[in-house]
């Protein structure tokens, strides 16, 4: 048995359905015992590598699966729609999801020798783990099962893992998202200050400077980086997190729309419909009749 098989074996003994927070920061596992559509959400930075079945995901226009033995980094807040494709009961589908500190990835980068920042411009990387990576992950995950080492272990452990990723064929994305001079690092500037004043009216000069690049340079890479343009992101924004709060506060369509920064409920209504393909009172009961929950901004799927 190899090191993913092992690995495998661990979460599908670790996992509950769904998802399962663990004790270890920033690390969640995921089971799913059947196909099933994933709800809309603005999932953080995030690393999450597949042990069995398969997912897409459908981010802006761009729609990437992934499956068994490969990991999906996202460098910034991911607006996504997307789907479980491949699971049952006998083979379920089964993911481990590392959320991404920054800071922690800088560091890194500060003690590993200089190198010139590499050439590319997409936010989202897809690749195959190694053995290596395979094998820190295991350990991660074998922590669980010795709570009293988790305090002192896991962030030697995840440091590790953060070292391997910068290492492999998905380094560029990390590297280019944690360098202070990165392509994706000024980026990511704008997308963590839209992510607060998302609700606001902003002007695309305003994020360009908050980014440090010229008006065209930010459009460019913005929509390079995340597959939408800044008043797409935007509006993803605004619609994801009005969703969230509908299925909390169902009754309440004008105002959760006023909420998040529409002027007129007709907008709301139209621009809603067109992302999710069915207007908000039609949403929220097929919401309260499922039993997903109330969605969560953090990801509830790996």
């Amino acid at each position: 048995m190899d090191g993913l098989d092992t690995l495998r074996d661990e979460v599908l003994a670790c996992a509950a359905h769904k998802l399962t927070v663990t004790a270890i920061p920033h690390v969640d596992l995921y089971r799913v015992s059947q196909p099933m559509s994933l709800p809309p959400e603005i999932y953080p930075p995030f690393v999450s590598l597949i042990l069995q079945g398969e997912k897409r995901l459908q981010v802006g226009d761009r729609s990437m699966r992934y499956s068994a033995g490969e990991m999906f980094t996202a460098s910034f807040d991911l607006p996504a729609t997307g789907e479980i494709t491949q699971a049952s009961e006998a083979s379920p589908y089964l993911a481990v999801r590392l959320t991404l500190d920054f800071a922690a990835v800088s560091d890194l980068l500060y003690q590993m020798p200089a190198t010139a920042l590499p050439a590319t411009k997409n936010g989202i990387a897809i690749n195959c783990v190694d053995d290596a990576l395979a094998d820190a992950w295991l350990r991660m995950v074998r922590l669980l099962a010795k709570p009293d080492e988790i305090r002192v272990m896991a962030p030697l452990v995840e440091r590790e893992i953060l070292y391997r990723l910068l290492q492999g064929p998905q380094g560029d994305v990390l590297r280019q998202a944690a360098a202070v001079n990165g392509h994706f690092s000024k980026i990511r500037k704008a997308v963590v200050w839209m992510r607060t004043h998302y609700a606001a009216t902003f002007r695309i000069e305003e994020a360009a400077a908050i980014a440090g690049m010229s008006l065209s340079a930010f459009h460019r890479g913005f929509r390079a980086s995340t597959g939408l343009s800044p008043l797409q992101y935007q509006k993803h924004l605004r619609l994801y997190e009005a969703r969230k709060e509908l299925a909390l506060r169902p009754g309440n369509v004008a105002a959760v729309a006023a909420e998040v920064g529409y002027e007129s409920l007709t907008q709301f209504t139209r621009e809603y419909a067109r992302l999710f393909g069915e207007p908000p009172a039609r949403s929220i009961r097929k919401l309260r009749l499922t039993d997903a929950g109330p969605l969560q901004a953090s990801g509830d799927h790996g």
